[in-house]
């Protein structure tokens, strides 16, 4: 009995000294995280993370165009709130506004998609990824990822990058062709007034900046698009314009 109690003990003691030096991760979100489906050995993304989500669409060659900004995983920094937590491989699904991450560009490695939350930024190419609520047009209230493009003491000007898919239709007859199904790219604008907590969509027209302002700053405004030709159907006319009025005092 004596040796049978010594064996099982040397035997649990083996174990648990092998899984604290691996120092591997295996429960929790991150558990099917890396290459070969080993766990994760980093604490942020065991935390952060979880399995990609099915899509009904499939993503195959028949589809045109790509839900994905880019299709290769761009070595990106991840903070959370002020904090730099380190370089991950990202890539964009800007159909499902969802962001995959791998510790490695290994193709065998498998991705994963990191969790939604506020604190969270992704320094990602040229661009700083945001998690955050915002209104559409429809007056819907959304969570996805937005870019700040313009930040100012009256008003922060944000950018979303999205994709559409349509589904192909078949042709009712020979004399016309069948329509694919695509993905279409499009990007939308968003601004948040200072001191206000909501990000509402805006249209890039003149009639739709002017209304956000102030009466006693229209007029201002209304003549620096004029004078400076700016069209605000490109981005960086809708930045100067953002800058430009990120200078003038408000009585708001």
């Amino acid at each position: 009995m004596k040796y049978i109690l010594t064996t099982l003990f040397i035997i649990l003691f083996i174990t648990t000294s092998s899984a604290q030096t691996t120092g591997r991760i295996d429960g929790g979100a991150g558990a099917a995280f890396g290459i070969g489906g080993r766990g994760t050995t980093d604490p942020f993304l065991a935390k952060h993370m979880t399995s990609l989500r099915k899509n009904d669409n499939g993503f195959d060659g028949n589809i045109l165009g790509s839900p994905y900004l880019t299709d290769d995983f761009i070595k990106s920094k991840i903070y959370f709130g002020e904090d730099y937590i380190g370089d991950y491989y990202i890539r964009y699904n800007a159909l499902n506004s969802e962001i995959e991450i791998k510790e490695t560009s290994l193709p065998e490695e498998e991705p994963k998609r990191l969790l939604a939350n506020e604190n969270v930024r992704v320094k990602y190419g040229s661009r700083e990824l945001r998690f955050t609520t915002y209104i559409n047009k429809k007056g819907e209230t959304k969570n996805g990822f937005l870019s700040i493009i313009e930040q100012g003491k009256n008003f922060t000007l944000y950018q979303r990058l999205a994709v559409k898919y349509s589904e192909g239709k078949t042709a009712v007859n020979s004399m016309v062709n069948d329509i694919p199904s695509r993905y279409a790219h499009f990007v939308e604008y968003y601004y948040q007034k200072e001191g206000v907590e909501r990000i509402d969509q805006l249209a890039t027209k003149k009639s739709a900046v002017l209304r956000i302002l102030e009466k006693d700053e229209r007029e201002n405004v209304g003549d620096f698009l004029k004078d400076e030709r700016i069209d605000l159907d490109e981005e960086k006319g809708l930045i100067r314009t953002f800058e430009y009025i990120n200078t003038l005092d408000t009585e708001s």
